[in-house]
């Protein structure tokens, strides 16, 4: 503990000397901005330079900022560059978002859409669509929230756009964060600050550094948490974020209320709401950081001032209309009258804190607000039956009000755990909820690609009957045609009839194959080991190819479904190894072991990179993995675009009802 309130001290030492730096700086391009704006009769570059300054100070002065964009919207009258009109109502969207004004936001953001739609700019389109994502987090309406954010890292996947694939994963992320999944959350947010290192990329990092902090905060770690919000300072002063440094602060008042020190929290609180009252105007944040205070305030037994907070965050939760806020604020007025001992506001406070928190989740808590409002009664009911009885001795009244404090003490505690249940069964309910989605969109594509194949392969045997069949029975049927003319010498006939013999044994030729590559009668009289072999050779015939197997340490059988799909998924390959690599030879082993059975393919062709097949929509790698996953077999690809050669690795469990089918015996 006492080296993290050392990273505290020196964290905010940095805090205030980058303040004064970053606001020169930011100075010095406002008053560049302006002048370009004074100076210049080009409206596209007028309208730019507007939009550029109000984004500028949309924190810290957030009035001004909408009036430059509002200057900079008209003056798109004579602009015709949809480039220019995405980023003006991009940037006044923004401007409201930041101005708690997330109706106007939505509204501007969803026309810079449109022009970034029309000029087909997939780039613009993933950063609006990250910041209507951004909107509707503010708005507790968590699916839309998800579905844009999902939208946005989609089309930027689709661009390849790795700084919009970063702030596409931070707006997931930041979705789970707030449905309180805090391990969701930071899986998305480290993969966001990988993929923004990895090209350099400083946009919004302060942020993914801030939200990795707040996340190991909720789990506890609280030396991972001062890492993070150490490191969220300094990026922050860097780039001239004052709500990410106001947010950080907040939070590390939020570390000494973890620690017991309401006192020092309630100066971290102070110098966050400093910078609130001179730098920003977001009533969200300001509302958070008044519930905090209004907490720490609590802690230290000042219950005037803690109201006051209370009240002051409830009132800008309901100017911004934010129900998860607005849970919030009468949840601690409703601790705040507990301890103040008026228990009908108390309970006042805390119905409206169930009933905002209710239109989060959609559930029903009828039967429990009904619940409390017969324990109020009866807690009211026994407070004046104690009141009627004060001609009884002193003693026994001051037995009596004992009674009544332990009881209430255990009906608030029945409450809150009562509280944390229907939470954590929330949550579970949530996380079911994205999980059973996944495995529907992962079978839907198992089953579409099935079907596909499917299809393919009912072509490939109708081209096969028709190209090879047609010609053979078209010659067959001429031959014979020719033995019915009678004026012909036996020699002849005997010439025909020998050539149509030949002709049938082509026949005959073309069934087999055709037969083979249907379903190979090998593999199902004799197994996967001698299929494979008569595979190797039938492929080596044609001197395109050398085949090697290796199946020495292949003994017995497996069953039926797992030996086709083993076989499959190596014909499949092969093919592809032959079609793309330009291989010259290849090596299948097989090796079985008491459980588990281990297939490899090895080739000396040219090699790939594996990123590009993993994200292939291709049928006959769908084929492949469909094939594995029935069987329950893992894989393995090794190979890499700048050296030869490509391996595959199959691991199939191979269970004991099998082992025990091949032994003959009972289990």
């Amino acid at each position: 503990m006492k080296n993290l309130s050392y990273k505290i001290k020196t964290l905010f030492f940095c805090f205030f000397l980058f303040t004064f730096l970053g606001h020169a700086q930011n100075q010095a391009i406002q008053d560049s901005l302006g002048n370009l704006i004074q100076t210049s009769s080009i409206d596209s570059i007028k309208a730019e330079a507007l939009m550029d300054l109000a984004w500028q100070k949309m924190y810290a002065e957030n009035t001004e900022a909408l009036d430059l964009a509002h200057q900079g919207i008209k003056t798109l009258d004579n602009v015709s560059s949809l480039r220019i009109i995405g980023y003006a109502y991009t940037v006044i969207g923004v401007v409201h978002w930041v101005g708690s004004s997330y109706d106007s936001a939505a509204y501007y953001l969803n026309k810079s859409a449109e022009a970034y739609q029309a000029k087909n700019d997939l780039r613009g389109l993933s950063a609006v669509y990250n910041n209507l994502s951004m909107v509707y987090q503010n708005k507790s309406d968590y699916t839309k929230a998800l579905d844009y954010a999902t939208l946005a890292l989609k089309t930027s996947e689709e661009i390849g756009d790795e700084k919009m694939i970063g702030n596409s994963l931070f707006s997931v992320g930041n979705i789970h964060y707030l449905l309180e999944d805090n391990p969701k959350a930071l899986s998305y947010y480290r993969r966001a600050l990988t993929t923004k290192n990895k090209v350099n990329d400083k946009h919004n990092l302060q942020k993914i550094y801030l939200n990795l902090g707040s996340s190991f905060h909720n789990l506890k770690e609280l030396d991972s948490a001062a890492f993070y919000y150490s490191k969220c300072v300094m990026t922050s002063e860097e780039l001239g974020d004052y709500k990410a440094l106001a947010i950080a602060s907040s939070n590390l008042g939020n570390f000494d209320m973890e620690l017991g020190r309401p006192n020092e929290a309630y100066q971290h609180y102070l110098k966050s709401q400093e910078i609130y009252q001179s730098k920003l105007n977001n009533d969200y944040d300001y509302a958070v950081l008044l519930h905090s205070m209004a907490k720490a305030q609590l802690q230290l037994e000042n219950f005037p001032l803690a109201e006051d907070y209370g009240k002051k965050s409830l009132a800008l939760s309901e100017k911004i209309k934010d129900n998860k806020r607005l849970s919030a604020a009468h949840i601690v007025l409703s601790d705040i009258y507990e301890e103040k001992g008026d228990f009908q506001k108390a309970l006042s406070s805390f119905k409206m804190a169930q009933s905002f928190r209710d239109s989060i989740f959609n559930l029903d808590k009828a039967a429990l607000l009904a619940d409390i409002e017969t324990k109020y009664e009866t807690e009211k009911k026994e407070n004046q039956i104690i009141l009627q009885e004060t001609e009884l001795s002193k003693q026994k009244a001051s037995n009596q009000r004992n009674l009544v404090l332990i009881f209430s003490l255990l009906v608030i505690l029945f409450l809150i755990s009562i509280l944390f249940l229907l939470n954590q069964s929330r949550q579970k309910k949530a996380r079911q909820l994205l999980l059973q989605q996944k495995e529907i969109e992962i079978k839907e594509a198992y089953i579409n690609a099935a079907l596909e194949s499917q299809e393919v392969e009912r072509k490939r045997f109708a081209q096969d009957l028709h190209d090879g069949f047609g010609q053979l029975i078209s010659a067959l049927r001429l031959n014979i045609s020719n033995l019915n003319d009678r004026n012909g010498e036996m020699e002849d006939r005997i010439a025909i009839v020998d050539k149509s013999e030949s002709i049938l044994k082509e026949m005959h030729t073309e069934i087999r194959n055709i037969a083979f590559n249907l379903m190979p009668a090998t593999l199902i009289q004799f197994g996967l080991k001698e299929a494979l072999l008569e595979f190797a050779q039938r492929m080596n015939s044609s001197g395109k190819i050398q085949i090697i197997t290796d199946t020495q340490e292949m003994t017995g059988r497996l069953s039926e479904i797992q030996e086709i799909s083993l076989y499959r998924v190596i014909q499949e390959w092969v093919n592809n190894v032959i079609k793309y690599a330009n291989a010259s030879k290849i090596t299948i082993q097989l090796v079985r072991h008491d459980i588990e059975l281990n297939l490899l393919i090895e080739d000396d062709g040219a090699g790939f990179d594996v990123n590009r097949l993993q994200n292939s929509s291709g049928n006959g790698w769908r084929n492949i993995q469909s094939r594995l996953k029935r069987i329950n077999a893992d894989f393995e690809i090794d190979s890499h675009p700048d050296r030869k050669g490509s391996s595959l690795i199959i691991d199939l469990p191979i269970d004991k009802l099998t082992i025990a089918k091949e032994a003959d015996i009972m289990v």
